[in-house]
């Protein structure tokens, strides 16, 4: 009988990673099936994806700063380098869909390895499946999608691995996971540190282990000093400078932050729960990211503060950046708390001592994250870009406002080796070549390929449909279609 229970566990168990790993793949191909992924980012992501793949690292066109910037100078990663080589196996096949599979599989691999850990933990098959239940419950997995592909979505995904083969003493794919996640953005290292200090605590009483944890702890705090003070400067040129550390309110550059903190501490502490700018409407949007994940669990932490410490790093880069918009709980800025929130949760519970209150308190934290994101779901927040791009449980996730037969009509007729502009929302499905351009801007495009019904960004309306009219009215160019909105725009040679 505790047999058939436990193969009925297990059966569940690949039942949901596969049954949600297939719905999340599904809300992103759905996505940039209906002309929802956007040149920021995922038009620039697989700009660089093909990039690479063809052995070069070429200025983006993409990025609208009027001189040349390389994917390297916007974010020191070398994920996409890594990935490149299954640009032949994938593209062929999945075209401008590759990245966004690859970053489904990094998900469906995290989740895996969370119920491994937690099973290996607390020797119960239905703890881990709720901890899977979980990882893919939480709205954190979902807001993500507001930004279609990412380099923090495809890296906080693989740290449960890293935690995993680190619990089951694998050495190779400990220090392997661990050299790509440090390479993956140019602050991982960081994070990296914080999760190794709290595996040095766990495994005090592991020699082994507890050496292993600290050189990895030593090793991450060096990558991560090293990168900020000779990558990143070697990176730059006269017209770009890094400009991602965006902490005005503790300093210029990391050591500056570091000052900051220990010599204010109480003003420290404030700013990660208090808005420190000057805009009065940002002043609840701190406290509705911590209700929402202390809502869905986060609050079982404080029962052992230990695994609070991962944390510490992931909530300062939020809390403590000029742009309001990360502290949200929207979009991928809380993707990490996200991702990493199953294990910590589950460690505490799998360490209670009786295994009734472990599995009422699973069982709890479930269902408070699934009632939580459906909560969020349903808030005019979720409507980021004015459309919805996640909510699959209202109808208008399955329409888009523009004809994608067109579309698809007219990208059909654009040559693979041609120059193009495009606009917002096409862009990504043509950013597999050599060069491409982010419309309005043309330069020495073949061919423009538009649709008015997204909107104009990143120009007013105004100069938008000023360019589309001179497109139109230029002798210089043909037009190949001019139906339901959508333009496709030939230069005559």
């Amino acid at each position: 009988m505790i047999l058939n229970t436990n193969r009925n566990q297990k059966l569940l168990f690949y039942l949901s990673l596969w049954i949600f790993g297939l719905i999340h793949l599904a809300i992103v191909i759905w996505n940039h099936y209906q002309f929802k992924t956007f040149a920021f980012d995922y038009g620039v992501y697989n700009f660089a994806f093909y990039d690479y793949a063809h052995l070069k690292i070429s200025p983006c066109p993409v990025y609208l700063a009027g001189y040349d910037i390389t994917f390297l100078q916007d974010h020191f990663s070398l994920t996409l380098i890594f990935l490149s080589p299954f640009y032949w196996v994938l593209a062929p096949v999945f075209g401008t869909y590759s990245l966004l599979i690859i970053q489904s599989i990094f998900i469906i691999w995290g989740a895996w390895a969370t119920y491994q850990l937690i099973f290996i933990k607390s020797q119960k098959q239905l703890l881990a499946l709720m901890s899977l239940l979980f990882y893919f419950l939480l709205y954190g997995r979902y807001s993500a999608y507001h930004s279609d592909c990412n380099l923090v979505v495809m890296g906080s995904a693989l740290a449960p691995v890293f935690l995993y083969y680190f619990e089951k003493k694998k050495i190779v794919p400990t220090c392997l996971l661990f050299a790509f996640l440090i390479l993956n953005r140019e602050d991982f290292s960081l994070n990296l540190f914080f999760l190794c200090i709290m595996l040095l605590i766990i495994y005090r009483e592991d020699k082994l282990q507890k050496r292993f944890a600290l050189f990895l702890s030593i090793l991450s705090l060096i990558s991560f000093i090293f990168i900020f003070t000779c990558v990143i400067p070697a990176l730059e040129d006269k017209n770009k400078s890094f400009s991602l550390f965006s902490y005005n309110a503790l300093g210029e550059n990391p050591l500056e932050a570091l000052y900051f903190i220990i010599s204010h501490p109480l003003d420290a502490i404030s700013y990660l729960f208090t808005n420190h700018t000057s805009d009065v409407s940002n002043d609840w949007i701190k406290t509705k990211f911590y209700l929402v994940y202390l809502i869905s669990g986060g609050i079982i932490l404080f029962l052992r503060p230990i695994y609070l410490i991962p944390l510490i790093p992931l909530i300062a880069k939020k809390m403590y950046n000029d742009e309001s918009f990360r502290w949200s709980y929207e979009s991928y800025y809380g993707t990490e708390i996200a991702t990493i929130l199953p294990i910590l949760v589950f460690l505490v519970i799998a360490e209670l001592k009786h295994s009734a209150l472990k599995i009422i308190l699973g069982s709890i934290v479930v269902v408070l994250s699934l009632g939580v994101t459906l909560v969020c779901m349903s808030r005019s927040t979720t409507y980021y870009y004015g459309f919805n791009k996640f909510d699959v449980f209202s109808n208008s996730f399955y329409h888009t406002n523009l004809d994608i037969e067109i579309i698809n009509s007219m990208t059909s007729k654009i040559p693979d080796n041609a120059v193009v502009s495009a606009s917002n929302r096409i862009l990504p499905h043509l950013a597999a070549r050599n060069k491409i351009f982010y419309f309005p801007q043309i330069n020495e495009a073949d061919f423009v390929c538009i649709t008015t019904l997204e909107g104009s960004y990143p120009a007013t309306q105004e100069a938008f449909d000023k360019r589309v009219n001179e497109l139109r009215t230029d002798e210089n160019w043909k037009i190949l279609e001019n139906k339901n909105g959508c333009l496709l725009f030939e230069k005559i040679k």
